[in-house]
């Protein structure tokens, strides 16, 4: 159900959710801090139990308790290719039993596992520090208040784009006929998994502020939640779309975003044979994006003579958009204890948003680097949309005794329409209708041998209908551009297994095993910009591997005055598409990965030596904007450091 898209006009199927706060984008959400407690995953459409609806799941992070006790949660990280992490979480009370305080923070650097034989340093590395607070006030049993507040400053390089660029492509184009003569045009002509020939940098500049307020007021038989949350982001990207020395295609974007949310809900604790949760939503972003595109233009003033033929090098021209959006919902889930064996769930989201958005392109170049400022935006085309869904979700459980439980259920999920703000040419309508789907699940949880072993199994069924999805249209009889569009319906079927056993007190072992089918329908798009609409019925839905496989296991010896622990964790990724349009470029093999850890505890300290994907598995993702260039990306391979912890 994932997208290729990043953009913040686009909202992504599979939210991610930390602390009651909803991060409404795909960018800034690979949370770098290790305050977590745990991670839920919520399989399908959400939104009948809280905070923003999502079509395709939620990854529910929790972060650790505000413990009003002295405490430190202390972690320093050194592996190869420059890895450095510091990690640590400092709990401190402040009024006994009644106010505390935790401090944490990360700071996380990685030179990068590729060589850049262009510019002379090493790409693709980290760069990021995390830190902030978490507040927690309790004045009595029935009241509490939590304030979380962070910062996280991301310079990384976002990624080092090897050469893809194919005979027909503008990148190859204006080698062949003797512009740039040195740069090269065949496929990966230099490159390689760690080795890339690109003249310009991924750098980034991005700061994200979060501010998260939670207020619980406990009676005897309603809990009253309320939350409060608050994200600025403010971004720059740079990114060499080419990936050779080429001088091409460069974007630099520029990113402003604030979210806003209020949420509140009320849960029953007045009955042992019905429970409920109701509440109300509002969600509010506003968001503006620019971009300065380098090359292109210049490259084309000398082949085309584009804008008079005169264009310098460092040439810019820049193209803009910004958009509001409110989303308000009111939700309900109720469980209806039939007896100590049957349990009824229902439940449903009312969603309204409205969108109201700008954009379009300034029209002539300027020399940003020189200093001149960003000309205004030429003729900028206003959109706006409303949109309105009912989604219900029902659901029944079957309990024989302690150690089983049966489900089934069936729920809605519904993404709203939008307007596509990635796009270069706004007299192409941007905007696109919602996406629906239906989700059915069965399935079992058990637990066995007095509970040294537990058995989960879930099947699934999900039918997409007017799925959102990007594609070329024709721009003229030479040019077309991309753009996001109700392209298709898609089915997706599939099973996850889960077996966790304690083998003796210790050694234990975990499985997991999934199995996937999806197959596009009624996809009727211009997959490759050739300006022929094809029917591709039929294809896969990228990144859906038709089986995955994993299992962990650790034993753990006492030696001397401490534990011992080797843990060795492999697992193993089918063929996949990687590209809507199956194009075999885009076309994954299938990967092993093993990694292996061995730690040894002792008192409230602990040192680990580990190896990640030991094995050495290397695989390059590709990626293309049609008719100018593609571009490739590699995984890390075998890496190998040492870590260190205290605890107290």
């Amino acid at each position: 159900v994932s997208s290729s898209e990043v953009d913040k006009s686009f909202e992504p199927a599979i939210g991610v959710v930390m602390d009651g706060m909803f991060l409404g984008t795909s960018s800034g959400v690979l949370l770098q801090n290790f305050d977590i407690e745990r991670i839920e995953v919520l399989r399908g459409p959400q939104g009948t139990l809280y905070g923003k609806n999502t079509t395709g799941g939620i990854l529910n992070v929790i972060r650790t308790p505000v413990t009003m006790e002295y405490g430190a949660d202390l972690k320093a990280t050194i592996g190869e290719n420059g890895r450095q992490d510091f990690k640590a979480v400092v709990q401190l009370p402040i009024v006994e039993d009644k106010l505390g305080i935790k401090l944490f923070a990360a700071n996380i650097e990685h030179d990068g596992h590729i060589y850049n034989t262009t510019r002379k340093e090493d790409v693709g590395g980290d760069d990021i520090k995390n830190y902030g607070f978490a507040a927690l006030w309790e004045p009595n049993d029935q009241f509490n208040l939590k304030i979380h507040y962070e910062i996280m400053e991301d310079q990384s390089v976002q990624g080092a784009y090897v050469n893809r660029n194919q005979i027909g492509e503008l990148a190859c184009t204006i080698q062949l006929i003797g512009f740039d003569p040195a740069t090269g045009c065949e496929k990966d002509a230099k490159d390689g998994p760690d080795i890339t020939e690109s003249d310009g940098t991924n750098f980034s500049d991005n700061e994200y502020e979060t501010t998260i307020v939670t207020a619980n007021y406990n009676t005897e038989n309603f809990l009253y939640t309320y939350i409060y949350s608050n994200r600025d982001m403010d971004e720059q990207n740079m990114q060499d779309f080419d990936g050779s020395p080429a001088h091409l295609l460069r974007m630099n974007f520029f990113n402003d975003w604030e979210q806003t949310s209020h949420e509140f809900r009320v849960t029953s604790q007045f009955s042992e044979k019905f429970e409920f949760v109701a509440g109300i939503y509002d969600w509010e972003v506003d968001y503006e994006q620019f971009w300065n595109v380098y090359d292109l233009f210049y490259q084309l003033s000398r082949l085309i003579g584009y804008g008079g033929g005169n264009l310098e090098s460092d040439a810019a021209n820049s193209n803009g958009q910004e958009q509001t959006t409110e989303s308000i919902a009111v939700f309900f889930s109720g469980d209806w204890f039939i007896n100590d064996q049957w349990t009824l769930t229902a439940g449903f989201r009312w969603t309204e948003e409205e969108k109201d958005f700008l954009g379009g392109n300034a029209g002539v170049p300027y020399y940003p680097l020189r200093g001149d400022p960003r000309p205004p935006l030429t003729n900028p085309v206003p959109f706006q949309g409303k949109w309105d869904e009912t989604t219900p979700k029902i659901g029944l459980k079957y309990q024989p005794n302690d150690d089983m439980m049966v489900y089934g259920s069936y729920s809605e999920g519904f993404k709203s329409g939008g307007f596509f703000g990635r796009q270069a040419n706004f007299n192409i309508d941007p905007s696109y209708e919602p996406e629906y789907v239906k989700n059915y699940e069965i399935g079992m949880k058990s637990t066995w041998l007095d509970g040294r072993m537990i058995f989960n199994a879930a099947a699934f069924m999900a039918k997409y209908e007017d799925k959102q999805e990007s594609i070329l249209v024709p721009v003229d009889l030479t040019n077309v551009a991309t753009v996001v569009r109700n392209a298709a319906s898609l089915d997706m079927e599939g099973l996850e297994l889960e077996l966790m056993y304690q083998i003796t007190s210790a050694w234990n072992v975990m499985m997991t095993y999934g199995y996937m089918k999806s197959e596009f329908d009624e996809y009727l798009a211009d997959l490759n910009g050739d300006n022929i609409i094809t029917d591709n019925s039929g294809l896969t839905a990228r990144n859906t591997p038709e089986n995955t496989f994993g299992i962990t296991t650790s034993y753990t010896a006492q030696v001397g005055n401490g534990d011992l622990k080797t843990r060795l964790s492999y697992r193993f990724r089918d063929e996949m598409e990687a590209e809507a349009s199956n194009n075999p470029l885009g076309s994954l093999d299938s990967i092993d990965n093993l990694n292996a850890t061995i730690t040894y505890s002792f008192d409230n300290y602990s040192i680990s030596v580990f190896g990640k994907n030991i094995t050495d598995e290397r695989e390059q993702r590709w990626s293309t904007i049609g008719g100018l260039t593609s571009r490739g990306w590699w995984n890390e391979g075998a890496t190998y450091g040492i870590e260190f912890s205290a605890k107290y």
